[in-house]
C-alpha cells in the first residue's frame, strides 16, 4: 500500500504538473515554437526542471508546486510585456533582427560577427530557393528564421515604428532620419506613439522596373 500510496502522489504532481505547463503553454500566445522568443525558451526549460525536481520531492506539496509555476510564469509574462513596450530592452533581452545582405551587397562583418559559416549561409539560401547571386535582401530574424527576397522580386520592407517607438536601425537601413519621419507621420495627421507599426517598401510596380514606394501605417486604433 505504502509504495501504491508513493507512486500515486508522483503520478497526481505528474499529472498537475504536465496541465500546467500544457496550460501556460496555450495561453502565451505563440501558435508554434518558432514564434517564441529566447525568454519563452528559457521559461520552458526552467518549468521542465521545476516540475521534474518537485515529482519525486515529498516534501513540496501540490498546491507549493503550482504557486511556485504561477510565481515564474508572472515574472516571464512581466518580462514580455516589458520587451513589447520598451525598444531598448527589446534589443537587450530578446535581440534584433540583423541584415545580412542589402541591395545584393553581403554584409560581412554583420555575417562574421554573427559566426555564420559560408556553408551554412549558402544552405540556408537554398532551403529558401535562392543562390548566392540572386540574393537581394537577407535578414536574421529574432526567432532565428532568415527573411530572404531575390533580385528579381524587387521588393524590399523595413519597419520604422514597433509599439509607438521609433527604430533608429530601420531608419539607418533606408537612409532616412528621424525628422523626415516624423515629417512624413505629420502629412498623414498621425503621432508616432499612436502607431502600432509602420512600413517603409519598396517594390517593382511591372515588367519596365518601374518602382514604387511608401509608408504603410498600422494605428492602434481605426480612429487614428
Amino acid at each position: 500500500m505504502e509504495f501504491l500510496s508513493y507512486y500515486g502522489y508522483v503520478a497526481l504532481k505528474l499529472i498537475v504538473g504536465l496541465v500546467a505547463f500544457l496550460f501556460i503553454l496555450r495561453t502565451m500566445g505563440r501558435s508554434s515554437l518558432s514564434q517564441m522568443t529566447p525568454v519563452d525558451l528559457v521559461s520552458n526549460f526552467v518549468m521542465g526542471s521545476i516540475i521534474g525536481g518537485v515529482i519525486y520531492n515529498h516534501n513540496i506539496s501540490i498546491i507549493q508546486l503550482l504557486l511556485v509555476l504561477f510565481i515564474w510564469q508572472t515574472l516571464i509574462t512581466s518580462l514580455n510585456l516589458w520587451g513589447r513596450h520598451s525598444v531598448f530592452f527589446r534589443h537587450l533581452v530578446m535581440g534584433r533582427s540583423i541584415a545580412l545582405v542589402l541591395d545584393g551587397v553581403f554584409q560581412m562583418d554583420e555575417i562574421k560577427k554573427l559566426g555564420i559559416s559560408v556553408n551554412d549561409l549558402i544552405t540556408m539560401l537554398r532551403i529558401k530557393g535562392c543562390n548566392l547571386h540572386e540574393a537581394a535582401f537577407v535578414r536574421l530574424e529574432t526567432n532565428g528564421d532568415y527573411t530572404v527576397i531575390k533580385k528579381e522580386e524587387g521588393k524590399k520592407s523595413t519597419i520604422l515604428v514597433q509599439s509607438g517607438k521609433i527604430l533608429d536601425d530601420g531608419l539607418k537601413e533606408i537612409g532616412k532620419s528621424k525628422k523626415w519621419l516624423q515629417a512624413e507621420l505629420k502629412k498623414k495627421h498621425v503621432k508616432v506613439e499612436n502607431l502600432f507599426a509602420a512600413e517603409w517598401y519598396e517594390k517593382n510596380t511591372d515588367q519596365t522596373n518601374k518602382s514604387s514606394q511608401g509608408l504603410f501605417l498600422v494605428p492602434f486604433s481605426k480612429t487614428v
